[in-house]
This record gives structure tokens, C-alpha cells and sequence, in this order.
């Protein structure tokens, strides 16, 4: 018996080992070989970079109960839609004070990062805290009023830069379909997503998508640009004067799509919102949308609206920059806002739209699970 017994440790440790090296060899292989880089190139990702991805989701699970380590999961840029989350992760509560035990459970996904939302967070009254966590991704969102405007703030953390996602209405560049946020946001599983910049109707700015440089016209407007990393990128109006301009920025910065409305609102922690701009009406009062990064994939989606008789007022670019600086954004760019402006999560509307209903639009932003699906 003791003889079967060593005989069978013996296989589990070889088994284990081998499941290891093939896990170091996919995250080395990784390392050399990003996610993005070679969709950046081609505009399509190579069978490696699918193998990359399935081995390293399936080995993640095989070492589950194996090895004490962190599972590693990724999507792959070429998947118009993503894992379907979990619905039991799912949850809301109207008393923040009750959620400390959330942060401490995602404590290994903020990796020492703080974030914005707290259990002492201030909600607007009659409103609910909204949140998701799984292993790779951390999503809280929430009301809270400023100056009388009443700003939905969505604070996400994601695990992998691969997380953070564009879709276009009709799944292609170029598409004259369109539909309203929480339609597109359904049909990608998103966790939680944003309106984005309508691009298929504002032809401005230097639009990437699939790491191809689409189209420039950024004469008066900023762009934002996200790369393989999932951080944030700016160029200011005029900065990129034609297509192989943009191409040449998009290769040597590992680019993987853009937003195209803007201004910028906040660079290295600093605000600098111009005084006049040619989109979004910067100096009056109107619904704005916007997004932040806080710090490494960790990302706050805000918009302000309205809020019935005690939250009459909207804001200027002004007071709506000063906002995300003053949230801890330390990048930060205004995405359409007006009727435009939508924030959903769990496919549901969150925030209070601009004449009750949404507009249909081109495009949304959004972050998702990269656990996969249970068979």
C-alpha cells in the first residue's frame, strides 16, 4: 500500500511539475510576445498568440487546487464578445458601509493599488451600490452628488489589459449599424460599459481600431489611444497630420484602439482642459461622460447628469475635469456626452439620460470577464 501510495505521489508531483513548466513557458512566451502585438501589426491575431491564450486559460484551470498560484487569464483582441460573467457575482447593496469585506476579497486583484470608492463614500439618497468581483475583474458603481449634479462613477480593476474593450456596432469598422449602449453591451457580455465616441458620425480625430490607423482629421480635436498595456495615451489637436503619421505612432507606442471626442481632461495628474474646443459644447452646462485611469488597469467611467428636483444642475468641462482630478484619475478624457452619455452595467442602465432615453450610437467601451465560460 505504501508502495502504491509513492507511486502515486510521485506521478502527481511529475504531473504538477510538468503543468508548471508548461504555465512558465506560456507566461515567458507572453512576456516576449505581449497581447495585442501581433493584431498591432496585421490587424489580426496570429494562430501563436490563440495558442498563447487557450493554453494559458486552460493550464490556469488545471493548476486550480494544484499549485498555490494565481490563476492568469486574457482575451483575445479578434473575439467580438467576451465570457459571459457570473450573475452570483453580481450584487448591490444601499449601505457602502457594508462592503468593506468586497476590498479585502479583491485585494489581490487591486495589488496594492487604493481605490476611489470606499465604505465611507456618500451615495445620493434612494440610490444603490452596484459591484462585481471575480478573479479578474473588480467592478463598483455608484451615485454621488457634486455641486447639485449627480455623477455615476464606475470604478473597474481587470487582471489583464486584454479586459478593456472596443466594440463597434455591427462587429466591423466602418458599419452603418447602430444601437443603443445597453443593446451592445448585452451582446459582448460586458461587464460594465460606456458610450464612446461615436465615431461613425463626429468623423474627427485619428481613430484606431484593431491596431490599424483608420482614419486622421485632428486638426481640432485630442484623441486617446489605449495600448497592449491598457494604459491611456494622448495627442493634442494637430499633432497628427496624416494616416502614416498615425501608423508610425500606433507601431512605436503598441496601440490597440482609440477614442476620437476629447478634450483631454487631465495628463500626468495635472489638469489641462483648453478654454475652447471644436466638440462638446466645453463651456456650457451639459451632460458629460468621460474616462479615467487611476493607475496600472485600474479605471473609473463617469458620467453627469441630472437628478430630478434636488440635482437641477449639469456641468461645465471645467467643473467635470475638476471632478475626475479631485476622484484620483491621473489620466482622464471626455468621451460624447448630451443624450449620449450612457453608463450600463449587468446590460442596465445606471445613470439618468438626457430626455429618458438613449440614443443609438456606433460604438461603447467596456470591461469583461476573462474567466471562461463553464461548459
Amino acid at each position: 500500500m505504501k508502495i502504491l501510495k509513492g507511486i502515486l505521489t510521485a506521478i502527481v508531483s511529475l504531473a504538477a511539475l510538468a503543468v508548471t513548466g508548461m504555465l512558465l513557458f506560456a507566461m515567458v512566451f507572453r512576456v516576449g510576445n505581449p497581447v495585442g502585438t501581433t493584431q498591432i501589426q496585421t490587424g489580426g491575431i496570429a494562430l501563436a498568440d490563440k495558442f498563447d491564450m487557450y493554453m494559458t486559460n486552460e493550464i490556469s484551470e488545471a493548476l486550480d487546487g494544484v499549485l498555490s498560484m494565481r490563476k492568469v487569464y486574457w482575451l483575445s483582441d479578434d473575439d467580438l464578445v467576451a465570457p459571459e460573467p457570473d450573475q452570483s457575482k453580481f450584487g448591490s447593496t444601499s449601505d457602502p458601509t457594508t462592503l468593506g469585506w468586497l476590498l479585502e476579497e479583491a485585494a489581490d486583484l487591486l495589488e496594492g493599488q487604493e481605490t476611489y470608492f470606499s465604505t465611507e463614500t456618500q451615495i445620493v439618497p434612494g440610490t444603490e451600490v452596484l459591484y462585481y468581483l471575480d478573479d479578474t475583474i473588480l467592478t463598483i458603481t455608484w451615485k454621488e452628488a457634486h455641486d447639485r449634479c449627480v455623477y455615476t462613477f464606475s470604478e473597474v480593476k481587470i487582471a489583464d489589459p486584454s479586459q478593456f474593450r472596443r466594440f463597434l456596432a455591427g462587429g466591423e469598422y466602418g458599419s452603418e449599424k447602430q444601437f443603443i449602449t445597453t443593446e451592445m453591451a448585452a451582446s459582448v457580455n460586458a461587464v460594465v460599459a460606456s458610450s464612446g465616441d461615436f465615431y461613425n458620425f463626429r468623423k474627427v480625430g485619428v481613430v484606431v481600431y484593431d491596431g490599424i490607423a483608420r482614419r486622421v482629421n485632428s486638426k481640432y480635436t485630442d484623441t486617446c489611444y489605449i495600448d497592449a498595456n491598457g494604459d491611456l495615451h494622448f495627442t493634442y489637436a494637430g499633432e497628427i497630420a496624416d494616416l502614416e503619421e498615425a501608423q508610425q505612432y500606433v507601431d512605436e507606442n503598441g496601440i490597440r484602439f482609440s477614442l476620437a471626442f476629447g478634450p483631454v481632461l487631465v495628463d500626468n495628474g495635472q489638469r489641462v482642459e483648453p478654454n475652447r474646443y471644436h466638440l462638446g459644447e466645453i463651456n456650457e452646462n451639459y451632460a458629460r461622460a468621460g474616462l479615467g485611469q487611476l493607475g496600472e488597469l485600474h479605471y473609473l467611467l463617469a458620467a453627469a447628469n441630472t437628478g430630478g428636483d434636488a440635482y437641477p444642475h449639469v456641468h461645465d468641462i471645467h467643473e467635470f475635469a475638476h471632478n475626475l482630478q479631485q476622484a484620483g484619475c491621473v489620466k482622464a478624457y471626455a468621451l460624447d456626452g448630451g443624450q449620449t452619455a450612457v453608463i450600463a452595467m449587468n446590460d442596465k442602465l445606471i445613470n439618468k439620460v438626457v430626455y429618458g432615453y438613449q440614443r443609438k450610437i456606433s460604438d461603447i467601451i467596456y470591461f469583461a470577464t476573462a474567466v471562461p465560460e463553464t461548459p
